[in-house]
């Protein structure tokens, strides 16, 4: 069996071979926007698949109004537990088109100490696309005993962001993961995709909050969407391939990276990518945009 740990995107034929393993445990994680995600994952899933969503199971809105932030320790864990996920189980995760909600997870897990998981490389589409058998029924697990274990390292907060603006250094870096328009300061992110701001006004109001276009100071933009190849089901590019992308960025394996989007789920996408391509000192912005470009007193740059 493989060390999911060191081999953290698995093919659909590896999949096809373990799918009935005892300790493994399939979690389909797609999402439909502010939808009813479950209409996604009941009439057709990967046999054995349990259903985890990043907003609805996975995520919490705080007394700020900052939305799908990770579920503190206790309740991860009840999730995970519920899911029949515990400390041995190997959990492989799967989405489809961006991957994002199966990277979400992977981090998730990574944070709170769980190596041994991994994401499906093409998702359920290619598992589809090879004709592999999917099921409507619901998977019946048995409850787990899961043990979160915080690893600080994987989490930046936003102190950790003005220090780096306030002492930019070569060895930090910050990665920008959102689509073009959200970085030049033209949209904002929302789970519906980019919501452009009125002619000549740099704010749109958000579910009652103001929320400023722009990005973090200095940070470097890297979209998650350059990660994947639609040509071929949206799979990964290669590990080479990735790390020629995030070099040719000026995004070094030397440095700490620190990833952001709209709300912590397209740059856990793109951190999962960096560490396929041999990336290790990686940390999530995990309130992102979503705390920054909503508090007036945190820097923006347009353009």
């Amino acid at each position: 069996m493989i060390d999911l740990s060191k081999t953290p995107l698995v093919e659909t034929e590896w999949l096809a071979a373990h799918l009935t393993d005892p300790e493994l445990r399939v979690v389909d994680s797609r999402c439909a926007g502010r939808g009813d995600c479950r209409q996604l994952y009941l009439p057709a899933h990967i046999p054995g698949a349990v259903h985890l969503c990043w907003h609805s199971d996975l995520g919490y809105t705080d007394e700020r109004g900052v939305r799908y932030l990770l579920l503190p320790p206790d309740r991860f864990a009840q999730t995970m537990a519920a899911a029949g996920i515990g400390n041995e189980t190997r959990v492989v995760a799967y989405a489809e088109t961006d991957y994002s909600g199966a990277a979400r997870l992977w981090w998730a897990l990574r944070y709170y100490g769980h190596e041994q998981v991994a994401v499906l490389n093409g998702g359920l589409t290619k598992w589809q696309a090879e004709q592999r058998p999917v099921i409507a029924e619901t998977s019946q697990v048995k409850p787990a005993t899961f043990t979160p274990k915080p690893q600080p390292q994987w989490l930046a907060a936003a102190a950790d962001i003005e220090q780096t603006i306030r002492r930019p250094e070569a060895q930090v870096c910050l990665v920008d993961t959102r689509p073009p328009e959200q970085y030049a300061g033209q949209a904002v992110w929302t789970p519906e995709g980019s919501l452009f701001l009125p002619s000549g006004q740099d704010w749109v109001e958000v579910e009652g909050r103001v929320m400023r276009g722009g990005h973090i100071p200095g940070a470097i933009s890297l979209p998650a969407s350059g990660n994947l190849n639609p040509n071929s089901h949206h799979c990964y590019l290669s590990p080479a391939a990735l790390r020629e992308r995030a070099i040719e960025a000026d995004i070094h394996p030397q440095q700490r990276i620190i990833a952001y989007c709209g709300a912590g789920i397209a740059a856990s996408q793109s951190l999962f990518s960096l560490y396929v391509a041999g990336y290790r000192n990686l940390a999530l912005y995990d309130a992102s945009w979503e705390e920054w470009g909503t508090n007036p007193a945190n820097p923006v740059e347009p353009g």
